[in-house]
């Protein structure tokens, strides 16, 4: 829940161009929410949404906002948007192959194709994420800069875990957290 009150408090400074809201309670926020928006023109991205309560929180009902609002969430579910009673679903696609070795590549390498020695534990790694922008996005971000053996290294950590959970601790889930990566390879004796 605490993660929830810094989220709302991020899109309410973010909307309302403040330095930075702070708030006592969900509950102020969610009010806070809907007295300030209802006149707004918003657009408000939910990446990865898995709990309904979330989307209550954060976008209780269109008239929290005003006309010509967009509100876009992403999720796995879609029965999280359908019992939210949001009408318009379209289904995104994730990555092919090519386009998923030139996102990952842009952010490794600053390039469109991995540079010369990398190829082929470039094209390894993007396999085991399956497409997931953010988590190319922040696996690349990771690597670049790093030598050859911090990749192998990498690579040697990333190819015993289970592609769903890999997968989690590269992207920015909707809790607003940023997964350090640093961190966690840290911890793992990196």
């Amino acid at each position: 829940m605490h993660g929830l009150k810094a989220l709302q408090e991020k899109i309410l400074s973010d909307v309302l161009k403040r330095r930075k809201v702070m708030l006592g309670s969900i509950e102020e926020g969610i009010s806070m929410m809907k007295t300030r928006f209802c006149r707004t023109n918003v657009l408000i991205i939910l990446d990865d949404v898995d709990h309904l309560d979330h989307l209550k929180m954060l976008a209780g009902s269109q008239d929290w906002f005003g006309n010509g609002s967009r509100i876009i969430i992403t999720t796995r579910n879609k029965n999280l948007l359908k019992a939210h009673n949001i009408s318009i679903i379209h289904d995104v696609r994730l990555l092919n192959e090519e386009e998923a070795i030139q996102l990952f590549s842009r952010h490794a390498f600053g390039a469109r194709k991995p540079v010369g020695g990398y190829e082929k534990l470039s094209v390894d790694m993007v396999s085991k994420f399956g497409g997931h922008p953010s988590a190319l996005i922040s696996l690349g971000s990771f690597l670049h800069g790093k030598d050859m053996s911090e990749w192998m290294s990498t690579w040697a950590r990333l190819e015993d875990i289970p592609d769903h959970e890999v997968v989690e601790l590269f992207k920015t889930g909707d809790d607003g957290v940023e997964r350090n990566i640093d961190s966690w390879f840290g911890f793992c004796g990196h």
